[in-house]
C-alpha cells in the first residue's frame, strides 16, 4: 500500500510543482515510533519523520489512507527533491517551501474529497498531536 501512496504522491508532485518527480530515488523506511525518536533526537522528541540523504525518508508507522499522513510524507519527498536538485535556497525556506506545498496538497485532495472543513497543516497538527505521545 505505502508503494501505492507514494507513486500518488510523485505524481500529484511532478503535476503540481516545479519538481519533476521521476528523479526520486530514496528508499522510505517505516520505523516505530520510539525507534525514529532515537534515531533523530537521541530520546522523545516531537518528530514523525525526517529525510537523511545517506538513508532515505524515515517515517513513523502511520496510517497512510489519512491524507494528514500522506501530506508529511509529500513533505519529505520535497525535501529528498531539493536535495537532488542543489536547490540554493537555505534550510528556513526549505522548509518553508516544502510546508507550502505540503498545505497546497490538503487544500486540492480536501476539495477533491469534498471534505466540508478542508484540511491544512494547522488542522492536520491537532489531528496528530496524539500520534506523538
Amino acid at each position: 500500500m505505502l508503494t501505492n501512496i507514494i507513486s500518488f504522491l510523485l505524481e500529484w508532485i511532478t503535476l503540481n510543482t516545479h519538481y519533476d518527480a521521476s528523479i526520486f530515488n530514496f528508499e522510505v523506511i517505516e520505523l516505530s515510533k520510539s525507534e525514529l525518536q532515537a534515531l533523530a533526537c537521541g530520546g522523545k522528541c516531537p518528530v514523525i519523520a525526517f529525510f537523511k540523504p545517506e538513508v532515505g525518508i524515515l517515517i513513523s508507522e502511520l496510517d497512510f489512507e489519512n491524507i494528514c499522513n500522506q501530506s508529511i510524507l509529500l513533505h519529505e519527498i520535497i525535501h529528498s527533491l531539493q536535495y537532488l536538485n542543489e536547490s540554493n535556497l537555505e534550510g528556513a525556506f526549505r522548509e518553508k517551501e516544502a510546508y507550502q506545498i505540503q498545505n497546497k496538497f490538503l487544500m486540492e485532495i480536501s476539495i477533491k474529497e469534498e471534505l466540508i472543513d478542508p484540511l491544512n497543516l494547522k488542522k492536520c497538527r491537532s489531528l496528530q498531536s496524539n500520534a506523538l505521545m
